[in-house]
């Protein structure tokens, strides 16, 4: 039965099976290959060179990157049976969960028994942010099993990439010649702008002209139409800002101009209640003043012969009663 080498194993491949293998890339169960120096930027079709000038690549949004690795591994039966007599190997290649947790997309593939070269693979960024990777980073997973004598294949990996090193494009064998248009399946609907369009494309000189230009202006009115809508998208954005502004401004004048009123009606009823209140004693303080003299025959002789300064009196204390009510208490300094 197939066993999955472990750490202890898996650092006996390093140097004859895992080439320019490093013993810190090791896990538990796995070899974590790292980024090679040549690849190519799929979407522009630009090949690149790290390790000398160049420490890294970036992957914007919605692009794709072919890599390669940056160790070579040689699953070659001589090179194996020199560690693991009558048995064979056969890897599991995976991205790690770094890529995958920050919308890098990579498919996973097998390694043959057999094969010897430079592992190549793909990987597109579905995020909305711009992914960097250096030189020699770890990005993907190794996983090796160890074939027992009665699970080797008859024949092994000797296929169009054996031995290749570095980045190699992809050796897919085309179409053969002399397919008619017919043979082929397409996405156009029958009847539809885009097929209508592909057959004036299709109509030869001078009509393939046209094609190419009215194509040329639908992806123009696409790019505008999509910028449009990220213009209509932020506008809208901003108006329903705007309104929550207006919407808290109005909830804080309401809130403020209703304080000020409570304070101003409590300010008036304090004042209110002091005037009554120092009315009503000078009052019947008067009042009590008057029925003493009006009772008594002594007091209002007393009165008669010195109201003249009684009154004036009279009217000053008052005044300095009614001051003593009304004024501000000193602000603290």
């Amino acid at each position: 039965m197939a066993i999955l080498l472990a750490d202890h194993d898996l650092k006996k491949l390093i140097g004859s099976i895992i080439i320019d293998g490093d013993p810190d890339c090791l896990r538990p169960n796995s070899y974590v290959l790292r980024l090679g120096g040549e690849g190519e930027f799929l979407s522009a079709g630009k090949e690149f060179e790290l390790g000398k000038k160049k420490k890294g690549i970036k992957v914007p949004p919605g692009h794709s990157v072919g890599v390669t690795a940056f160790e070579t591994l040689d699953f070659r039966r001589e090179t194996v049976e020199k560690l693991f007599p009558e048995k064979d190997l056969h890897g599991i290649l995976s991205p790690t969960t770094d890529l995958s947790r920050e919308g890098i997309v990579a498919p996973a593939t097998h390694i043959d028994a057999g094969y010897r070269g430079t592992l190549n693979w793909t990987i597109s960024n579905t995020s909305n942010e711009e992914r960097k990777f250096l030189f020699k980073e770890k990005i993907f997973r190794l996983t090796i099993w160890l074939l027992e004598k009665g699970e080797r294949a008859e024949t092994l990996y000797s296929g169009d990439y054996q031995d290749a090193t570095g980045y190699v494009r992809s050796r897919r064998k085309g179409a053969p010649v002399g397919m008619k248009e017919t043979e082929w399946e397409d996405p156009l609907v029958s009847g539809g702008p885009e097929g209508m369009l592909d057959n004036l494309i299709k109509s030869g000189y001078p009509w393939h002209l046209l094609g190419e230009k009215l194509k040329m202006i639908d992806g123009k009115f696409q790019q505008v139409t999509n910028e449009y809508e990220a213009i209509n998208d932020s506008i809208q954005n901003l108006t329903k800002r705007v309104d929550e502004v207006v919407d808290d401004y109005g909830k804080l004048s309401k809130g403020i101009a209703g304080s000020i009123k409570e304070t101003l009606s409590s300010e008036m009823n304090a004042i209110q209640n002091r005037w009554l209140l120092g009315g009503g004693t000078l009052l019947l303080v008067f009042i009590g003043l008057i029925i003493s003299v009006i009772g008594n025959d002594h007091s209002l002789e007393f009165f008669k012969a010195n109201s003249f300064w009684i009154g004036p009196i009279l009217l000053v204390v008052g005044f300095v009663i009614l001051y003593l009510l009304f004024r501000k208490p000193k602000k603290e300094k």
